[in-house]
């Protein structure tokens, strides 16, 4: 057929219900096989491609997701956000949605959100952390659906697709006491106090599985970017009895640790052995390529899609956990002699 037809007369031919066909054009129950069954035939007989603005108009939706990140900081320049990213726009298009970028200055910049949401101009927000009560309130009043991944708080109020950071370093830090390290350092960054609390646990948890006690000089909660890296090594190195492993909480920490250390003339892991929590793509490609626990961002931004989908359509959800012990065996750690 040369006419392109709307939904309308799609139920018209197939002798349905517009909803009929609106449920089956977007995956929806509430239809019978039969009935299913014949508005496919309609559709395969007469070429039909549904139309975006057809849609929107008989669904009422706008069919936008909203993907909302720091402006402060952004995840754009972040390896491991990059990952998330690409996954939710691939899983997005799948279903038939758009992503529209939003760009905060703080958790609490509302400003953006409530213009977009006051117009319907999305149908459900992912967000790439955390967000505050005040945000999550205010948003929860509109009646948005919303995402969070990443978050880092043990018991989310919200929807979340999360790994277990506690796992995590418990699964790194073990692998370094599995390879006879006892003097064991931690370069981590509190400006995220719930991930550093989450993962110095898993790291206290570990030392007490190898029966190893936490030694104050060897906590670092500074390691914030290259240069608070680089004075966080030169502490340990000071030292009178330096230690032999480094646990890393993010791989970006782990790199510029390793690169630190070879500039001051130490070989990784002659003389250090690292480990990290992330596996970028960097983690690979580094010289020596680092080891790291895998944290499966490709899922995060899938599941993150899918969780969102069915709150658009008014499905119940559950937070989801992933497998966060999943250790990648590299270059950068080697038994202690």
């Amino acid at each position: 057929m040369d006419k392109k037809l709307t939904i309308k007369e799609i139920a018209e031919l197939a002798g349905v219900s517009v909803a009929a066909v609106s449920y089956t054009l977007n995956g929806k129950k509430g239809v019978s096989e039969e009935t299913r069954k014949r508005i496919l035939d309609t559709i395969s007989s007469t070429n039909y491609t549904p139309n975006v603005n057809s849609r929107r108009l008989i669904l009422k939706r706008s069919f936008n997701i909203l993907l909302v990140i720091d402006g402060n900081d952004s995840p754009l320049n972040n390896f491991f956000y990059i990952a998330v990213i690409n996954s939710i726009v691939k899983q997005a298009a799948g279903k038939g949605y758009n992503i529209v970028l939003a760009t905060v200055n703080s958790a609490d910049d509302t400003t953006v959100l409530e213009n977009m949401l006051m117009q319907r101009n999305a149908d459900g927000i992912i967000f790439l952390s955390d967000i505050s009560s005040k945000l999550q309130g205010e948003i929860e009043e509109i009646g948005t659906p919303f995402v969070v991944i990443d978050s880092q708080k043990k018991a989310p109020p919200y929807p979340s697709v999360h790994a277990d950071y506690t796992v995590a370093a418990e699964c790194a830090v073990s692998h370094l006491t599995c390879n006879g390290h006892t003097k064991i350092a931690m370069l981590a960054s509190d400006s995220i106090p719930e991930y550093f609390i989450c993962t110095f646990e898993g790291y206290k948890q570990a030392l007490s599985k190898a029966g190893l006690s936490v030694c104050p000089e060897f906590i670092h909660s500074s390691a914030l970017d290259e240069d608070s890296v680089k004075n966080c090594i030169d502490t340990l190195l000071a030292l009178p009895e330096p230690p032999s492993a480094i646990f890393c909480t993010s791989d970006i920490i782990a790199v510029d640790a390793m690169n630190h250390l070879q500039k001051r003339g130490y070989k990784v892991p002659d003389d250090f052995s690292v480990c990290g929590i992330d596996d970028i793509v960097l983690a690979r490609y580094h010289f020596p390529s680092l080891t790291t626990v895998h944290i499966d961002k490709d899922a995060m931004g899938r599941l993150a899609v899918d969780m969102l989908d069915k709150l658009i359509n008014g499905e119940r959800v559950e937070d989801i956990v992933l497998s966060s012990c999943d250790l990648i065996v590299r270059d950068s750690v080697r038994a202690k002699n």
